[in-house]
């Protein structure tokens, strides 16, 4: 049995309660996940009962978390987008109006329109390298929640 098991101490842990106390929680899912099952055979009924409540109500908290972590990316993606589309918009408005500045003046300084095109292009390239970043943060998070719900399950 590993020890930093104290089955006295998990005894007392109430799993309902368990969502409102974080320090608790972490402490209690790095000492379970290092649990093998062979440390298992000699336990009581009622001490693999309530192994398996606090285990189940971690899980929940878990998911909970990617759930939140998932939902924060979905609406950062959102809002990316957003941008995106009106950067794209200003970009062809900008576009546009350059065209029209070199037909009335024949092609004379649009310089400023060109370096104003490029920046807003360089804007839209900097949000979607952000979006993207996210994205894998979020992936990273989900995979090590997978494998800490799949520890335990174990």
């Amino acid at each position: 049995m590993p020890p930093n098991l104290d089955w006295g101490q998990l005894m007392k842990v109430d799993p309902d309660a368990l969502s409102g106390q974080e320090r608790l929680a972490d402490k209690l899912l790095l000492s379970l996940s290092k649990v093998e099952s062979n440390d298992l055979k000699e336990s009581d009924h009622d001490k693999l009962v309530q192994l398996f409540r606090i285990t189940q109500a971690l899980m929940k908290m878990k998911a909970q978390e990617v759930d939140l972590a998932v939902e924060e990316v979905e609406k950062a993606g959102e809002e990316q987008a957003t941008i995106e589309s009106q950067l794209k918009a200003k970009v062809i408005k900008l576009e546009n109006e350059l065209e029209m500045a070199q037909m009335s003046v024949g092609g004379r300084d649009t310089r400023f329109l060109r370096d104003e095109i490029r920046q807003l292009e360089n804007q839209l390239e900097r949000k979607e390298k952000e979006l993207a970043e996210m994205e894998k943060q979020i992936n990273k998070e989900k995979k090590a929640n997978e494998n800490v719900q799949f520890k335990n399950v174990e």
